[in-house]
């Protein structure tokens, strides 16, 4: 399983906003992030679909936190951004594998994932904030 470099922007763009508690810009955030504008762009409208940021057009208008990032985990941004958290199809989808029903691997792999899961379940953007600090 490899974090895509979106997941990674959009983790990085919360844990500052929660971080700087204020109101900033798409273009503020481009060059203090270092992330292209256009793909900041990009995941500033799925943080918003998904009700982690409030923004606001027009002059005076910018973006901050809509919720409190101690209720926002990395699961849930990692699905925002990719979609379920898998580090293999069978995983998902039995049908994926004409192996799944007698695999071996199968089940170690799952226990990996679950494990994997409730650690990113657990840490929020509280928690990556903090070390922003």
């Amino acid at each position: 399983m490899k974090i895509t470099r979106a997941t990674d922007f959009a983790i990085r763009l919360l844990a500052h906003l929660a971080a700087g508690e204020v109101e900033t810009t798409c273009q503020v955030l481009s060059r203090e992030l270092g992330i292209p504008y256009n793909h900041l762009a990009k995941l500033i409208q799925i943080m918003s679909r998904r009700g982690f940021v409030i923004t606001k057009k027009g002059k005076g208008g910018g973006l901050r936190l809509a919720v409190d990032p101690k209720k926002i985990n990395l699961a849930e941004v990692m699905e925002a951004v990719e979609g379920p958290v898998m580090i293999n199809d069978c995983l998902l989808n039995k049908k994926s594998c004409r192996f799944s029903g007698k695999c071996k691997a199968r089940k170690c792999l799952g226990a990996v994932k679950n494990q994997i899961n409730q650690m990113l379940m657990k840490t929020t953007i509280h928690d990556i904030a903090l070390s922003y600090n």
